[in-house]
């Protein structure tokens, strides 16, 4: 009897134990495997986040810099507006003081000419 089980131990329990520890042998090679992978991904994962705040950081910092550049830009056109607006009030002045000037002395020569008997000097000077 002893040696009945012993045979039916050999030849159905101890292949079906040999199968059972190789398919645990490689479940557990898949798992670590599996670990690995996951290991993998979840640092992969970090690195996607970590770059994706540094592109913010980056956004946010050229944003900055491009507010600042236009701010500049703003700053400058306004001196250069103010710069030709004056240079332009300066020559109407000059073209007003001119014309001003003009009408002054025609005033003038027009007033020596007819004014405070001038006309009259030229008249009878005519005449003599």
């Amino acid at each position: 009897m002893i040696e009945k089980h012993e045979q039916v131990i050999n030849e159905n329990i101890l292949p079906r134990l040999e199968g059972l520890e190789m398919e645990h042998a490689h479940f557990k090679q898949e798992m670590a495997s599996l670990k690995t992978d996951l290991m993998g991904v979840q640092k992969g994962q970090v690195q996607l986040e970590k770059g994706q705040k540094d592109l913010e950081l980056t956004v946010v910092k050229e944003g900055q810099a491009s507010r600042d550049i236009m701010n500049e830009n703003k700053a400058f056109t306004k001196k250069l507006l103010d710069h030709v607006l004056r240079k332009d009030e300066k020559e109407t002045q000059a073209v007003i003081d001119r014309t001003k000037q003009k009408w002054e002395l025609f005033g003038k020569i027009s007033l020596a000419i007819f004014g405070a008997g001038g006309l009259l000097v030229v008249i009878v000077q005519a005449f003599q």
